[in-house]
C-alpha cells in the first residue's frame, strides 16, 4: 500500500495520565476502517472464525479465538467480516497502552524484561499468539477486567504480558519492509502541528492561523498536512476531536451528548453526530452504550 490516504489514523481515548485502557464489547459484525495509531494495543477476540485479518500485508482467516498485539505506529491493520462471515456473537476486548508503559528508568531496558523487550520489537510488525497461549491470555484478561483494584489491575497486566513474551509460538505477521515503509510524524514542522492542534481542538482553528505557526503559505502547508497524514486538514482536526469526545463519551457518563461535542469543538450537534459516525461508523450514543469502560489505571 503506497498511499495514506484509504488509512483511518485513530487517535485512541487514551491520556497521558493512563498507564492502559480496557474495553469490552459485544456485536455481530465487523465495520471499522483499515487504520493506524501511535499506541500499543492487544486484541483479544473469540466468536469470529471465518473473519479476515489484516495487519500490514498480512491477510489471513481467523479461528474462532485469537490475539493480536501491535506496536508499529504506522502499521495498518483491522479486522473484516470476510467471504464466509456470517452474523455471529462476537467478543472483543481490547487493551491500548502508551509506548512509554514501561519506559520510566529504563525499566524495559533491565535484563528481567528482556522477553517483553523483544515481544514490543516484533509487535512492530504484529504479533499473533498461539492457541494454548491465547487460553491462558484469557483467563488473566477476565481477571483484569473484573479487577476494582488499580494497584492488582496494573500487575495483572504485567502478568499477562509475560505471558504473552513467552510464547514461544507466537507469528510476527507483516514483512518488516512493508511496516517500515511509511513515514511518521517524525519531522519537526508535523510535531509542532500536532500538538497544537491536539491543545486547541477544543476551539475554532483555522487553516491560516497553523501555516503561520509553521511559517508555510495556506497552499503549501494544505499540501504538507495532507502529504503527512493522508487527510485534509479538516479532516486531520476532526480526527482529533472524535478522538477526545470517543474519550469523554466513555469518562463521563452523566454529561450529555451535546455537551460533550461543545467541548470539543463541534459548533452544532447534528454536525457532531454525522462527522462521528462517518469516522467510526457508529453514532455517539451508540459508542456510549456499546464501548464498556472497564478500567482505566492512573
Amino acid at each position: 500500500m503506497n498511499s495514506h490516504h484509504n488509512i483511518f489514523t485513530e487517535f485512541p481515548p487514551i491520556s497521558r495520565d493512563d498507564i492502559f485502557v480496557i474495553f469490552e464489547r459485544r456485536k455481530t459484525e465487523f465495520n471499522f476502517p483499515i487504520h493506524v495509531h501511535p499506541e500499543y494495543e492487544i486484541n483479544f477476540i473469540t466468536g469470529a472464525a471465518g473473519a479476515v485479518r489484516v495487519v500490514g500485508d498480512s491477510v489471513e482467516e481467523v479461528a474462532d479465538a485469537e490475539m493480536v498485539l501491535i506496536t508499529g505506529s504506522n502499521l495498518e491493520h483491522t479486522w473484516k467480516n470476510g467471504e464466509i462471515f456470517e452474523n455471529k456473537d462476537i467478543y472483543e476486548v481490547t487493551i491500548q497502552f502508551s509506548p512509554e508503559l514501561l519506559g520510566i528508568e529504563g525499566l524495559l531496558n533491565k535484563t528481567h524484561f528482556a522477553p517483553i523487550r523483544k515481544m514490543f520489537q516484533d509487535g512492530q510488525n504484529g504479533i499473533a499468539f498461539s492457541e494454548s497461549v491465547v487460553r491462558q491470555c484469557s483467563a488473566v484478561i477476565q481477571q483484569i477486567l473484573a479487577s476494582k483494584d488499580g494497584f492488582n489491575s496494573f500487575l495483572l497486566f504485567l502478568s499477562l504480558l509475560n505471558l504473552m513474551a513467552h510464547d514461544d509460538n507466537y507469528r510476527v505477521l507483516s514483512n518488516s519492509k512493508f511496516s517500515s515503509y511509511h513515514e511518521t510524524y517524525d519531522s519537526k514542522n508535523i510535531g509542532i502541528v500536532m500538538e497544537y492542534l491536539n491543545s486547541n481542538y477544543h476551539r475554532k482553528v483555522t487553516l491560516e492561523e497553523v501555516a503561520t505557526l509553521v511559517n508555510m503559505s495556506v497552499p503549501s502547508f494544505a499540501r504538507f498536512i495532507r502529504a503527512r497524514t493522508g487527510f485534509s486538514f479538516v479532516n486531520c482536526l476532526n480526527n482529533i476531536r472524535v478522538g477526545s469526545a470517543a474519550r469523554l463519551l466513555i469518562d463521563e457518563p452523566a454529561e450529555t451528548i451535546a455537551s460533550i461535542a461543545y467541548r470539543c469543538g463541534f459548533n452544532n450537534l447534528s454536525n457532531f453526530n454525522r462527522i462521528f459516525k462517518a469516522k467510526r461508523g457508529i453514532t455517539p450514543k451508540e459508542f456510549r452504550s456499546h464501548y464498556k469502560k472497564n478500567k482505566i489505571i492512573i
